[in-house]
């Protein structure tokens, strides 16, 4: 393996390397290629994964349409559940809320309106947003090269 500088092609002296570091350059080669090797893997099976959630996805949108048409049947004729015998199951219309998300524009409105003050809230806000935690995260990224057509 030859050492080249990102400013010329010309090879360039390579500092001496104590037995260890010999010993982990000379298994770098082995472990890029099998790293390389899972990448590859991987990226067939993020496809596979992205074509089963499209089916996932035709199928829900299949099953909306078809609860669409069923509960309001249902309600109109005051049916809580029904047997359905021949897959030994039932059909139960349930009913649940839930509050939706805050939207991060509208978050100093509000605690603007509660604490009656827009300078606290926008202080709060600037706390807030300070002690929020930052984590970073190192990767290596295999890229494969096209072959020019």
């Amino acid at each position: 393996m030859s050492v080249h500088s990102s400013a010329s092609s010309q090879r360039t002296d390579v500092p001496q390397l104590s037995p260890e570091d010999q010993a982990e350059l000379a298994t770098l080669p082995t472990l890029l290629k099998q790293w390389r090797m899972i990448q590859e893997e991987k990226q067939k099976l993020i496809n596979d994964k992205k074509r089963i959630l499209q089916g996932i996805r035709e199928a829900d949108k299949r099953g909306e349409v078809m609860e669409k048409m069923i509960l309001p049947i249902m309600d109109k004729l005051n049916i809580g559940a029904l047997d359905m015998k021949q897959s030994n199951a039932r059909a139960i219309r349930k009913r649940s809320q839930r509050k939706a998300p805050i939207p991060k524009k509208e978050l100093p409105a509000l605690m603007a309106q509660h604490l009656k003050s827009d300078e606290t809230a926008k202080s709060l806000m600037e706390f807030l947003d300070a002690k929020r935690e930052t984590k970073v995260k190192e990767s290596l990224v295999y890229e494969k090269n096209e072959a020019p057509k």
